[in-house]
């Protein structure tokens, strides 16, 4: 299975730094270093933008898809230029999480999106409104009910339907997020799978930093 990582944004929110190329405050790993060995056994393409010769410099072994429009539009477009009708993970280049959280998702449903529950939403968190556990609109903005899940920005979908689907919407409507062009509803079923106890957080800012940080000196001070 494909593995696309969307890496072509700026990262306005951390200081203009290469999201990709920053490195996790729990063990110092830069985030697509920790990406790849996660997703070792898998096929692996990299969408790149902003400073793409750095990225592509420092992981010479993987495939890239280069953005020329990375300024101008979203992750959408970014996902749009890679897709194809080959099953794939889709993945943000700012999440953090361990190689069993991908071996528990290779044995779940075809096509599911990665969810969790929590209060720290920032405005343009994408939000999914559920039947059971069928994902039937994601959605930015305030909350509708109070058990929405976040759409954390993994996704896991096989069905090639859906991905020509999706890869029509992305290219269309580049200036969404990638899980807003995600057809709900219309092919197949998209279900949430939840990240449960599997440790994860993201870097989208200096506060997802500094939270993490935090985290890693009091586990330090724990064990002492």
């Amino acid at each position: 299975m494909r593995v696309i990582i969307l890496a072509a944004g700026q990262g306005f929110g951390l200081d203009g730094m290469v999201k990709s190329l920053v490195r996790a405050p729990h063990d110092g790993r830069r985030l697509l270093e920790r990406m790849v060995d996660a997703f070792k056994a898998h096929e692996i393409t990299v969408v790149v933008g902003y400073r793409a010769v750095a990225i592509m410099e420092a992981f010479p072994e993987l495939n890239y898809v280069y953005n020329a429009d990375w300024a101008t539009t979203n992750n959408s477009y970014s996902l749009g230029l890679a897709l194809n009708e080959q099953p794939c993970y889709v993945v943000s280049t700012d999440l953090v999480f361990e190689p069993a959280l991908v071996a528990e998702l290779d044995c779940a449903a075809p096509n599911l999106a990665v969810t969790r529950c929590h209060e720290n939403r920032i405005p343009t968190s994408v939000q999914c409104l559920l039947d059971g556990n069928r994902i039937v609109e994601f959605y930015v903005g305030p909350l509708r009910h109070p058990g929405d899940p976040e759409a954390i920005g993994m996704f896991k979908i096989s069905d090639p339907a859906l991905l020509r689907a999706w890869r029509r919407n992305c290219l269309k409507h580049g200036n969404y997020f990638a899980a807003q062009n995600l057809p709900v509803g219309e092919i197949a079923p998209i279900v949430a799978h939840d990240v449960g106890q599997h440790p994860f957080y993201e870097i989208n800012n200096p506060v997802d930093y500094l939270r993490a940080l935090r985290a890693r000196r009091s586990a330090g001070a724990a064990h002492r």
